[in-house]
């Protein structure tokens, strides 16, 4: 089998540890910003400042972030159990040159430092649902909604068995699940539940 996984989000912690780092840079700048939302997609959208500060904000701090960020919970053990199984692991994430620093180098040190199993990689502004089709994929794992919807969509229309997860967050655990979507709490209750959609197969 083939996954593709997202990274931010899906594989580490990265919304909510980064609010430390614009805290930081709010003091530092003495900007007069304040938290105007707490669930929302993306960091720059919880202050009342504008895209230029936010920018600022990724390209001083953002390497930083990306190098510090946690994984999530059994995430490592689960990505070195289906690898050792012998299924393939892609990794989609959309960092970039506009945004980051050095999205590739960093990404690719985060992943040796926390010893995270891969087969392929992709980084930058890429369209997921075109990876799945590239590689064939089996199983997607993303926080975002509607790029998991949108793939879902894409396996549906094969006519195989596939399945998109969605990772909870704290931005996204109040909204529906998409139809074809199947969400996941956590990395234990996502090797549950393809465990469950393994076995269907073998049960044929």
């Amino acid at each position: 089998m083939i996954f593709v996984f997202d990274l931010d989000d899906t594989i580490c912690e990265t919304d909510l540890y980064s609010e430390k780092y614009i805290k930081k840079f709010i003091k530092e700048n003495n900007l007069p910003y304040k938290q105007v939302a707490k669930n929302v997609r993306f960091a720059e959208s919880k202050f009342d400042w504008n895209m230029d500060a936010a920018l600022k904000w990724y390209k001083k701090y953002g390497d930083d972030m990306m190098a510090e960020f946690p994984c999530k919970k059994n995430a490592v053990k689960f990505l070195k159990k289906i690898h050792k199984d012998g299924h393939k692991i892609i990794i989609a994430t959309a960092r970039a040159n506009d945004w980051h620093t050095k999205p590739k180098e960093v990404t690719l040190k985060w992943l040796a430092d926390n010893k995270i199993p891969y087969d392929d990689i992709y980084i930058g502004r890429i369209d997921k649902e075109r990876i799945c089709e590239e590689v064939n994929a089996d199983f997607f794992v993303d926080d975002d909604v509607a790029v998991v919807e949108k793939v879902a969509h894409f396996f549906e229309a094969t006519g195989k068995r596939k399945q998109a997860f969605l990772s909870t967050t704290a931005y996204n655990q109040d909204l529906s699940s998409p139809n074809g979507v199947v969400r996941v709490k956590d990395f234990a209750d996502l090797e549950n539940k393809v465990q469950s959609f393994l076995e269907v197969d073998l049960n044929k």
